[in-house]
């Protein structure tokens, strides 16, 4: 455990696997900021920044809740912290709210994150309050989803509860699925719990939600782009998502609906909602920022910095946005998702990343890499994010990119749009 510095009146906050630039943003909004992380989830390098960023930092295994609740509760009472906070992967909010809890340091009470965190629970809460109306059954071990499957009628979506991240995420559309279900589920030596659920069709959305003492704030809705069935492994977003008015104001009556129903008083919420012929429906919500750069998608669109408005407003202070890019309205991201094989050589990236509407390129495979098959988020390849005066030209500029990278896998030229030729001969 590193310790801390010269002692201060900075308010003390204890966070559970802060992300560095959390760490930065809760020290500029004027916290004393001590950080816990289980270092089995990130790399030596990240967590070495985010030691030497951190005020106080400290390791433990998080596959341990007893131990989880120990070490918080012994950090919190050794330097002072007032506030236990937890803005990382959902897995372990609850252990660390109910710890929050014992130390009357929550800014949520546990049952609510719990509300959000488990698919099932959030499943019940919905149907009690005739909220988002939709078949499901819960399930506890992978030997009855089957038979789940056939109650609730194919096509059915199967989710793993205890898995985030589109991790195991399956459309089961016929018996014959049952194989390739299997062997999804078993890349993750996962047995259950499982959630089976009627498909919904419609275009799917990203809700950004920052609460306050109980009231909900939409900040805003992004259109979410997903790849083929059977796992939907989302290959986009774009921010502000093109939506009439009308539907606009039905996202966010029920998202905040839910969310006050769940006893969410506090932080951010990334809520999921499909639109149907029925309406919208909520897919699945947690209690922290979306992923997949969402909150980098927000800001240049807007100008608002939604992870140190998270801060601001803890701090009891107005979360005024920065000053916006008058000439952004859209901000797109796009993963790069290449076919599998060893990588001959990557062209065009260096040329793209020089583009002054291209905010961030990362590549991962190089030239003798072995390019993996895209399974989950964890597994895409990379991404590009632009942004544009319009929708239109977000995505024309959005488009351009795509084309102008080329990765040569097994001697096929494969460009990020995803056409292909062979070697030698123009895509």
């Amino acid at each position: 455990m590193t310790a801390p510095g010269p002692a201060d009146d900075r308010p003390r906050l204890l966070m559970v696997m802060p992300y560095r630039q959390f760490v930065s943003k809760a020290q500029a909004e004027g916290f004393w900021v001590g950080a816990l992380w289980d270092p089995r989830l990130e790399t030596p390098e990240y967590l070495a920044d985010v030691r030497a960023r951190a005020d106080l930092y400290a390791e433990a295994d998080f596959g341990d809740p007893e131990l989880l609740r120990r070490t918080l509760r012994t950090m919190a009472r050794e330097h002072g912290a007032t506030l236990v906070y937890h803005l990382g992967r959902e897995e372990t909010m609850v252990t660390a709210y109910e710890a929050a809890e014992d130390l009357h340091a929550e800014l949520n009470p546990s049952e609510a994150i719990r509300r959000l965190a488990d698919k099932a629970v959030m499943r019940d809460l919905l149907a009690r309050h005739g909220l988002s109306p939709v078949a499901f059954e819960a399930v506890p071990t992978r030997r009855e989803v089957p038979d789940a499957v056939e109650r609730i009628g194919r096509p059915a979506v199967v989710k793993p509860t205890a898995l985030a991240g589109s991790r195991g995420v399956f459309l089961w559309r016929e018996a014959r699925d049952a194989a390739e279900w299997t062997a999804v589920v078993d890349r993750y030596g996962y047995d259950g719990p499982f959630l089976v659920e009627e498909y919904l069709r419609g275009p799917e959305y990203s809700v950004e939600t920052l609460s306050r003492d109980g009231g909900h704030q939409v900040v805003g809705i992004t259109e979410k782009l997903l790849g083929p069935p059977p796992l939907f492994v989302e290959v986009g977003h774009v921010h502000p998502a093109p939506l009439p008015e009308d539907r606009v104001r039905a996202v966010e009556d029920l998202v905040t609906e839910f969310l006050t129903a769940c006893g969410y008083l506090f932080g951010p919420a990334h809520t999921e909602v499909i639109w149907t012929a029925r309406g919208p429906r909520v897919v699945e919500s947690q209690a922290r920022l979306g992923g997949d750069r969402i909150p980098r998608l927000v800001e240049l669109a807007t100008g608002l910095d939604i992870e140190r408005a998270i801060f601001a407003a803890l701090a009891d202070r107005p979360a005024a946005p920065a000053a916006a890019r008058a000439t952004t309205a859209t901000a797109i991201v796009r993963f790069f998702t290449f076919p599998p094989g060893r990588v001959d050589d990557v062209r065009g990236v260096e040329e793209a990343a020089s583009l002054p509407y291209v905010d961030e390129l990362t590549l991962r495979p190089g030239p003798g890499d072995t390019v993996p098959a895209v399974l989950d988020s964890k597994s895409r390849h990379g991404h590009v994010i632009v942004h544009g005066a319009s929708p239109e030209e977000a995505r024309a500029r959005c488009a351009e990119v795509l084309a102008a990278i080329e990765v040569v896998i097994d001697n096929t030229v494969v460009r990020a749009d995803g056409r292909t030729g062979p070697l030698g001969t123009p895509v």
